[in-house]
């Protein structure tokens, strides 16, 4: 007891113990182990409904969660269905959900059915969830294969026809512009496509093709060089900007002020009214004008007759039907707020003269394409021509009131005249008639149908049979072209006149007959459309269809009619399918010498490169082994440099002539045709019979430059072969048995477009195999040639070509770096550890607990100080992934031809043909070697000639033609070289 004080001062005592116990709530607050606010409860109050909605905790501690994070929790819950169904949130969440991506029309329609992909700035289709490659390939080549194009951008120049013609003949190239002049053209009876270049580039340069239609003249009147003439171009998004640029400086256009202000309904009929009033005909105004004033003075001796009853009940039904159709207005108009409709709210470009104008008509106009044999039946079964004249009740009492004159429907103001009335059933009879002749190519017929909701089948029926008993045929496009699709504003009244969805279907659910067809009313709303007709793209006869073009707002309601009629949908996907499959024209994104062509290859190479890396490197292919220094993508300009030093633009042949010649100097001639058809026996089938017999007939009309091939040839052949992979080899357009070509002229015309020329070709492997996207077209030595011609049997198929494999020159430097890599990792970690573990002895507890802010900050400033020290090191290490990746592939500095066979040319799509029956691809080749290639075969041809006697030249020749023209492919996955048949494709 004498050892204790006897006496104690609480107040340092006290004082002591409150900074033990604040470290102690410190590290309780701050738990190392992840401690929370909500883990101070009781077990008994612990609930995991805190995590998503923070008032499920005492107020007190609400605060604390907070700070937690807690506050950026999202809502517990959803709003209610009831709430997110209302129409008019759909309709906002319909717009606000095209904010960086426009859908187009039927894409609510695309996307429960389809896998969807964005691009070019739209919402697209890609492929088919629940059918496949052969499915939509059947439907193109039997039936009717339906694609949604919409997101072509349309594009409308105005002015004389001398100035467009002048501006485009500096984009264009001569050969193709011809077509623009013809008198067909320029009356709008034919629309035609053509290549655009930049200006004075061709044929270099090039941007894209484009569809082009000119306006027809009004009443049927010839177009003079002095009027004022309307062109619409078609582009793809791809290199939409591209042609908008060359366009802008050909005619030095500059952009005019645009109304920013949203426009009302009412305001956009009240404007499309006066300018319609404007369009129209002296007379036909005046006689508008006397019925509007005899309407009024009826109008005016009922009201005075009528009880004051009678007019209240007649206002409250107007007051009703006019709220009905206002609020049917505001859903077209919030539907359509993304797209530039009405007119005016269009972007224009005018040149300083007044001259000319270009009006984007982006997003205004739907067009779909239809592919297949079966195409006619399936638009004949959807589109069913309306009745625009009807008999005038005498009571009938027409809108007295200004501002609803022009509210009346648009096909009463447009068909008001006796001559428009003719020129709709001309082209009503033209329609018909075509189902009993040949389809004529480029056509343009114009047609105002019913509205395909009303005509819309009950449930998805088959293609229905063409039982036409006309047997008139038509030679040439003799109806009249007058649509209203062509003035801007009965465009705009056409969309806003469109009946709400729930007033057709009610009409539908009244009718006495469940299925049956309602009966066209006077009130009923007329939709008018272009039907375009497009040629076949092979000698078979495939890829031929038509497109119809419809103003926006009915893009749903026509693709809805023509999917039940028969119509089979198709993505992206398909329409790449297409282009190896029948050749169909390629986009301006898979040409190599566009813009877009060059976005795309270097867009596809990152994307491919990504995938590459993803995988572990024991799953990673050696491409340094493989021998392969561009496993991504396609260098053309190398390609074209190695072949041709020096050069700098690259570009396609184009000229049909050309190519045609050059396709028959390839061996694709009429006397290989006849040698391979002797041996089999020709028949002739119907197309409805199914059979692997095919007739193809063979004409000379309608070719150029008749003085490059000989007159002596027979103005028709007539050729039978049987439908096998090799004899449609033989055969890839009716114009390379057209023309008999000059080998020698040929050849001199193809040496001065040698520097820097691309040719495209597809490739049929002759034995097993596929095709790989980048695939490299290889030349063949002449010892490959001879030793594949010396094979006995036919049934010997061995290909043992084989590259050798290269040696793994990175292999040291990629272990090297990865032995370095680890080591630098565990410095910096150690580094960094120990200027943590320094910083946390120089604080003490009850300090750190006092200034937790300031150990931090102390801790963050070592750990910076450290970096800055080893800021070499740090470099090294962050670099790691990038040379790691560089070690893994091929320098690109190096020679291109570093393998045993030259590379001619590369495989932009390849895949397993249908048609074809075995591996096949499209791609691209250098114009030096492919003439190389020729001269090669005509050494090793005189070689074989003259060492095998008299006797076996017979059998010698036969096996020459069956193998004559052949090249090396190898996939960038393989070491193994396939021999493959190479064909020039020829456009028709």
């Amino acid at each position: 007891m004498e050892e204790l004080p006897r006496q104690g001062y609480y107040l340092s005592l006290g004082a002591a113990r409150i900074q033990e116990i604040k470290s102690i709530v410190s590290k309780l607050e701050n738990c190392e182990h992840g401690g929370r606010v909500f883990q101070n409860l009781p077990r008994h109050m612990q609930r995991r409904a805190v995590s998503s909605n923070p008032k499920r905790l005492p107020r007190y501690l609400q605060e604390k969660h907070r700070r937690e994070g807690g506050a950026n929790v999202k809502p517990s819950h959803r709003p209610r269905r009831k709430y997110r169904r209302r129409p008019f949130n759909l309709l906002m969440e319909y717009n606000r959900r095209q904010k960086d991506f426009v859908w187009l029309e039927t894409h609510i329609w695309h996307a429960k059915r389809f896998q969807m992909k964005r691009q070019w700035g739209y919402a697209l289709p890609d492929t088919p969830t629940f059918k496949g490659y052969r499915a939509t390939l059947r439907a193109a080549a039997k039936s009717c294969l339906l694609q949604d194009v919409s997101y072509l951008c349309c594009l409308e120049l105005e002015g004389p026809s001398t100035l467009i013609i002048a501006g485009l003949s500096r984009v264009s190239h001569p050969s193709s512009l011809a077509a623009l002049n013809t008198p067909q053209a320029q009356l709008g009876q034919k629309w035609i496509s053509l290549t655009l270049f930049k200006p004075e580039r061709q044929p270099k340069g090039a941007l894209g093709d484009v569809d082009i239609l000119w306006h027809p003249p009004f009443s049927g009147a010839s177009r003079t060089q002095t009027d004022n003439s309307r062109m619409w171009m078609w582009v793809h998004p791809s290199s939409y900007n591209h042609v908008i640029e060359a366009l802008t400086q050909v005619f030095q256009l500059v952009k005019s002020a645009s109304k920013s202000e949203v426009v009302s309904s009412q305001e956009i009929i009240m404007d499309v009214g006066e300018t319609k009033k404007e369009n129209c005909d002296v007379s036909c105004g005046e006689e508008m004008m006397q019925g509007v004033s005899e309407t009024k003075e009826s109008m005016e001796f009922a009201k005075k007759e009528n009880t004051h009853s009678d007019l209240i009940k007649t206002d409250e039904v107007k007051s009703k039907k006019k709220k009905k159709s206002k609020n049917a207005k505001k859903v077209n108009e919030l539907k359509l707020e993304k797209r530039n409709v009405p007119f005016q709210r269009t972007p224009k470009y005018t040149s300083s003269d007044n001259c000319i104008t270009m009006t984007l008509l982006k997003d205004t106009l739907n067009r779909f394409h239809l592919t297949g044999p079966r195409s006619y039946d399936v638009l004949m079964a959807a589109l069913i021509p309306a009745k625009v004249t009807y008999a005038t009740e005498e009571n009938e009492i027409i809108s007295c009131d200004k501002s609803e004159e022009f509210l009346q429907p648009w096909w009463k103001q447009y068909y008001h005249d006796k001559e428009r009335e003719l020129c709709h059933q001309q082209q009503v009879d033209s329609w018909k008639k075509l189902a009993s002749c040949p389809q004529l190519p480029q056509v343009v017929l114009p047609l105002t149908v019913r509205d395909p909701r009303v005509t819309l089948p009950c449930k998805k029926s088959p293609i229905a049979a063409n039982t036409s008993d006309l047997t008139q045929t038509v030679d040439h496009p003799d109806w009249p072209v007058d649509s209203p699709l062509y003035d801007s504003g009965l465009r705009d009244l056409v969309t806003y006149s469109k009946e709400p969805d729930d007033v057709i279907n009610k009409r539908r659910s009244q009718l006495l007959v469940p299925g049956s067809k309602l009966p066209e009313s006077p009130d009923e709303a007329k939709l008018p459309v272009l039907l375009l007709s497009r040629p076949p793209t092979c000698a078979a006869g495939r890829g031929s269809g038509w497109d119809v073009i419809m103003a926006a707002g009915w893009g749903m309601s026509v693709w809805m009619s023509l999917i039940f009629c028969g119509g089979v949908a198709g993505g992206q996907q398909e329409a790449e399918n297409l282009h190896m499959e029948i050749l169909t024209p390629l986009p301006p994104y898979l040409l190599p010498d566009t813009p877009a062509g060059d976005y795309y290859t270097t867009w596809l190479a990152k994307e491919r490169c990504t995938q590459f890396f993803k995988r572990p490197p024991a799953n990673r292919l050696n491409f340094i082994k493989l021998g392969v220094q561009y496993p991504f993508h396609s260098p053309w300009r190398k390609l074209l440099q190695d072949w041709e030093p020096g050069t700098q633009d690259i570009f396609v042949l184009r000229d049909s002539r050309l190519v045609s010649g050059l396709a028959q100097l390839i061996g694709n001639n009429s006397k290989t045709v006849r040698r391979v058809a002797q041996r089999r026996k020709a028949s002739v089938v119907s197309e409805d019979t199914p059979s692997k017999r095919l007739k193809i007939i063979i004409s000379e009309e309608n070719t150029q430059d008749s003085n490059s091939y000989s007159e002596k040839d027979e103005a028709y052949k007539k050729v039978s072969i049987e439908d096998n992979p090799l004899m449609e080899t033989l055969i890839e357009s009716p114009q390379q048995h057209q023309l008999v070509f000059k080998s020698s002229s040929v050849e001199e015309e193809l040496q001065t477009l040698n520097h820097g020329c691309l040719v495209m070709v597809q490739l049929i492997l002759q034995f097993k195999g596929t095709l790989e996207s980048g695939a490299m077209i290889c030349l063949p030595q002449e010892e490959d040639i001879e030793a594949r011609q010396k094979i006995m049997k036919p049934t010997d198929k061995k290909e043992g070509i084989l590259e050798p494999p290269h040696k793994d020159t990175q292999f040291d430097k990629r272990v090297k770096l990865k032995e370095e890599h680890a080591k630098i990792k565990g410095r910096i970690r150690r580094v960094r550890r120990k200027a943590r573990l320094n910083v946390a002895r120089e604080k003490d507890i009850v300090s750190a607990a006092q200034s937790e802010q300031t150990l931090k900050k102390a801790i963050t400033d070592a750990v910076e100080k450290v970096n800055e020290e080893n800021k070499v090191i740090l470099a090294k290490f962050s670099s790691f992934k990038e040379e790691m990746e560089d070690a893994w592939l091929m320098k690109t500095d190096g020679p291109l031809q570093c393998c045993s066979r030259k590379i001619m040319g590369y495989v932009i799509s390849g895949n397993f043909c249908q048609t074809l029956g075995r591996g096949a691809g499209i791609g691209w080749v250098a114009l030096k070697p492919l003439l190389h290639l020729l001269h090669l075969y005509k050494d090793v041809s005189e070689k074989t000639v003259e060492s095998k006697s008299e006797s076996h030249e017979h059998v010698e020749d036969r096996r020459e033609s069956k193998w004559i023209y052949s090249v090396l492919v190898r996939n960038p996955s393989s070491l193994q070289y396939h021999w493959a048949r190479l064909c020039v494709v020829v456009q028709p």
